[in-house]
């Protein structure tokens, strides 16, 4: 069940994570498909994508807090709090980025 809580942990630090990123426009990895280019940077321009760059911290972000979970003594949690959490970070993102998709340009 440890394990459980870890992944559970490691889903709201790549909800939570993947959204901020996006959101405060840190610097992340981008790629440029036209001129072949992998830059570090919050500016996105033209055809750049960042997804790769989120994607990343993300995923680090995941990583880092399922390893914290399983290393830490604390007294679990009740698997069905961080599941709900879990999943109300996981609908925050898509309603941020539909909310991003449908706004008026």
């Amino acid at each position: 069940m440890s394990r459980v809580r870890a992944a559970l942990w490691g889903v709201c630090a790549f909800a939570a994570i993947y959204l901020l990123v996006g959101a405060v426009r840190l610097p992340t990895l981008t790629y440029d498909p036209i001129a072949r280019t992998v830059r570090l940077t919050a500016d996105v321009g033209g055809i750049s994508m960042r997804y790769y760059g989120q994607l990343a911290w993300a995923c680090a972000a995941a990583i880092c807090a399922a390893a914290l979970r399983l290393a830490s003594g604390r007294p679990p949690r009740p698997t069905a709090a961080l599941t709900g959490a879990a999943l109300s970070l996981v609908v925050l993102d898509v309603a941020w980025y539909l909310s991003r998709l449908f706004a008026p340009v």
